[in-house]
């Protein structure tokens, strides 16, 4: 019985969660002109922070935000 069950549960939860990923893939689906224009964007700023050195500066600030100390910054 225990071996059924986890043949067969796995099958289970996919089929539970093909639903949900098509109403997911529908909204993406209705709407994706406006995301492809915010991934457009978000490359656009990514590559100005990083021609600006910007992005150095984002990264040491989340590397402190998510460690709780002070950022590591490379001698370069």
């Amino acid at each position: 019985m225990a071996f059924c069950a986890g043949l067969g549960l796995p099958f289970v939860l996919v089929a539970l969660g093909l639903e949900r990923s098509a109403r997911a893939l529908a909204f993406l689906r209705r709407h994706r002109l406006a995301v492809m224009r915010a991934g457009g964007g978000m490359l656009v700023v990514l590559g100005l922070a990083l021609v600006t050195g910007v992005w150095s500066q984002w990264a040491a600030w989340l590397q402190g935000l998510l460690t709780g100390g002070t950022p590591f910054v490379p001698v370069v």
